[in-house]
Formats: C-alpha cells, structure tokens, sequence
C-alpha cells in the first residue's frame, strides 16, 4: 500500500511540475495543527506542491530540512492554499493563539457557525476532544439570565478539519509544543477536565423520584407516570428539556459551570442542578411566572423499561374489567337493579369497559346522582392498601354518560357473585410537584351490595 501510495504522488508529483513551472508550487498554506512526526509547528507558513481529493492530502516542503523532503500531510492540518502574500497575513491573524489549544472539559459542548448562542450548530465536542484555537472574536456573550458569562467566542478548529464558533468557559486553553508534547497550561488543564460527577449528571436519564416509589410498590398512577416525563441534560443536542405533568420547559445552553461541590449551572438557563448522589439529584429553576421551583429526579437503572411497566400496568386493568365481565356479565340484586359489565373490544382501543345498570333507585342519591341514566363506562383508576385488601379485591370507578357522574365502588368477587361497597378516594397535593397523591378508603356508610351471577340465581332455583 505505501509502495502505490508513494507511485501515485511520484507520478502526479511529475506532472504537477511539469504543468506547473520550475518551482511546481500550487499555493502556500498556514499549518493549522502542529505537525509532530516532522516538528512543524502551527503557524508556520508552507509551499504546497500537490492537492490529492483521493487521498485527502497535500504535499508540502518540510521546512525544517536542509534538503528538499516532500511530505504528505491530511487536508485539515492546512489551510487551503492561497498565496504567499494571503498566507503571511493569515499567519499574522493567528498569532496572539499561536501554538495554542484547547481541552473541551464538557462532553456536547457546540461549535457554532456564528459567534453567538443561538447559531447553527457545526459540531459537539466530545468530553477532553482537544481542539485548536486560531483566534478571538466579537460575538454575543452568553447569560445565565442574571449577568454574563464569563470568557470569549473563539474560532477554533477540529483535529478533523470543522471550523466554527465556540465560547470559552468550558474550554481549557494550554501551549503544544511543535513536537507534539504539552507546554504551558497543559496540567492546569488535564485537572480542570476531571469531572467524573458531572460526567455522570450528563450521561444519565433522570426521572421523578416519585417513580421509585410506583415501581417498588407496583402502583403505577398513569396520570403522572410517562416516559415523557424527565430531564434530558442534553449532552448530545445542547438543549436541556424539563418536563412532567404540568411543567414544559427547555432551553439551548452553553456549557456547564461548577459554582461548588456537587452544584452545576447550565450556562444560559434557569437551570441549576445539586448532585445527591450517583443516581438522585434535585433540579432548581425559575418559571416564566418567576417562581422558583425544585424537583427531585433519580436514574432508575439500565434494566428499568418505563414503556413495558406501562404497557403492563394498562394489561392488568383491562384485565380486571375482562375477568368480571367473564365472570358476570351480568350481576342481580333484589334490591340494587341490575348490573351488566362488558368489556372495551379491541377495536374501541378504549381503556377498561362499559356498564348497564338498571333498578338502583334504593342508593339514589346517596351513592348515585339523580338523572343519571344507566350507561356509562367502567375503569380502574385506583389502588387499595393493605388493610382494605384483606376484604376486597380493588376499586372500580363507574362513570355515567348522561351526567358524568363518578361512583367508585370496592369489590369483591365472592361465591355466586359480586360485593360492592362505597369508596372514598382522598387527593392530597404535593407541595413540590403539584402531583395529587391518591388513596383509598372505605366509605362511613355501611351499606354494602350484593348482586348475584346468573349462574348463582339458577342454581339456587
């Protein structure tokens, strides 16, 4: 391979100057990265003998040899070629960040195509990717909604070739030498880019700490449990997004700042984050109202599917309305009418069944609303503790269509039929989140309904 590579710029290397002149030069070019093999450090300006688009490279003169050596060296070392005059000048802008780089100390940090916040991203910058600076220049500083941040827009350039924008605060500048070895800065900067802490913050997917709490128990409120509903620190896009039940908030940013231990700023956004521990943090920001406000957020594990415990937890409802309507479908009681339960079809798509009860006058209005009617739908919503659940299977929430009253009702399926009973759904509010924590109790009335199977009632005749 080196023996073809090395005939094919002997022969193109021949023609170049025989079209070309005596000198065969195509242009002079300003070496953008140090070149190390050969020690020709960054600024130096070079003659360029030969451009290959097949092999991505150019031939140039080492300059640090007496006699004349011809060296390949990548597109993106090199600035395209121009003349003497044009490459001297060029030189010159580089020079007060001659010989100087940067460690990216933020794993996403953008490189935009303008010297303000809200330009085009070109690139992301991975966590310690070195990049060269090149120079200074006059853009609009970045906030952190109070004041402005601190450092400068400089124009840089990847070790691949991409130029563009990016602001310093979570660069780490330091010398490299024209041999390739780190000079000035260069320890300052390897300590700054130590960050495991925020490394992790990054990386990981937050969730409401609530969640820990439904997945332990298996008592998934579907109201406030999505697998929408998280921070995304937005290491790969550049825009963190907040959001849960009642809040929708996202924001580009740039960079992120350390102001203690354990506490980091997005630059650019209402965003604070105290970090607890591996896998919990809690998240401050101000709303749009200007109030500020704090969540609590955990990582739940690779193993942890939000989707599946959805999916399952909406099976073991459905199941429940298909396992009475198999059970019944239809229920007979003397003194409370009758009670058909059917369940959703498949087609429907629609959560939990319908229901038909007729003849309930005896519990109008004490449990049931008067004009009513008789038809509704029938779903679980809720979740029984310990204590009820020696004497009952769960509750069910019946809401009538002709009104849209709700009754939720205990029940138990029994021998020959099915118990019901009034239940008591109490709603507190979570001071932090605005989230309705539900629980269940049983009614103060006594009362309590028996309706029988059809199989119960020809059995017993």
């Amino acid at each position: 391979m080196k023996l073809c590579k090395a005939v094919f710029f002997g022969l193109v290397a021949t023609l170049a100057l025989l079209l070309g002149g005596c000198s065969g030069v195509i242009g002079y070019s300003v070496v953008l990265w140090t070149i190390a093999d050969h020690g020709i450090a960054d600024g130096t300006v070079v003659p360029v003998y030969l451009k290959s688009n097949i092999m991505q490279e150019y031939v140039i003169d080492n300059p640090n040899t007496e006699a004349v050596e011809k060296i390949e060296v990548p597109f993106s070392a090199l600035s395209t070629p121009m003349s003497k005059k044009k490459a001297l000048e060029r030189a010159a802008k580089y020079r007060d960040y001659e010989h100087q780089y940067a460690k990216c100390v933020l794993d996403g940090l953008p490189i935009r195509e303008a010297p303000e916040n809200g330009s085009k991203q070109v690139y992301r910058l991975r966590q310690d990717e070195i990049i060269r600076t090149l120079y200074k220049g006059n853009g609009v500083i970045p906030t952190n909604g109070k004041e402005l941040l601190k450092g400068d827009w400089l124009r840089v350039i990847t070790k691949g070739g991409t130029a563009g924008w990016c602001f310093s605060q979570n660069l780490r500048l330091f010398t490299m030498n024209s041999d390739g070895t780190y000079g000035d800065g260069a320890e300052e900067a390897e300590v700054q880019a130590a960050d495991d802490e925020l490394d992790l913050l990054l990386a990981s997917v937050w969730y409401p700490d609530y969640y820990q709490k439904m997945i332990s128990s298996r008592e998934m409120d579907l109201d406030y449990f999505s697998e929408d509903y998280r921070f995304d620190t937005g290491s790969s896009t550049g825009e963190v997004i907040l959001k849960l039940f009642n809040v929708d908030e996202s924001y580009p940013y740039a960079g992120v700042t350390k102001l203690r231990g354990g506490v980091y700023r997005f630059n650019g956004t209402q965003i604070q984050v105290t970090v607890k521990g591996k896998t919990s943090i809690v998240l401050q920001y101000t709303d749009s109202s200007g109030k500020p406000r704090s969540f609590g957020f955990v990582t739940l594990g690779p193993d942890t599917d939000i989707a599946s415990l959805i999916k399952d937890e909406k099976e073991r409802r459905q199941s429940v309305i298909n396992d009475l309507a198999k059970f019944g479908p239809e229920f007979f009681s003397s003194a409370y009418g009758t009670l058909s339960v059917s369940a959703s079809s498949p087609a429907t798509a629609a959560d939990g069944g319908t229901f038909s009860w007729t003849d309930y006058e005896l519990v109008v209005p004490s449990l049931v609303s008067r004009n009513s009617g008789k038809d509704g739908t029938v779903a679980v919503r809720y979740f029984i503790g310990k204590a009820l659940k020696k004497d009952w299977d769960g509750v069910l929430t019946f809401k009538f269509d002709k009104n849209g009253s709700e009754v939720n009702l205990l029940y138990k399926k029994a021998s020959g039929g099915l118990r019901l009973a009034p239940a008591r759904i109490k709603e507190e509010e979570d001071s932090v989140t605005g989230r309705k924590v539900r629980s269940v109790t049983a009614s103060s009335s006594p009362l309590v309904m028996f309706f029988q199977t059809a199989a119960a009632m020809s059995d017993g005749m």
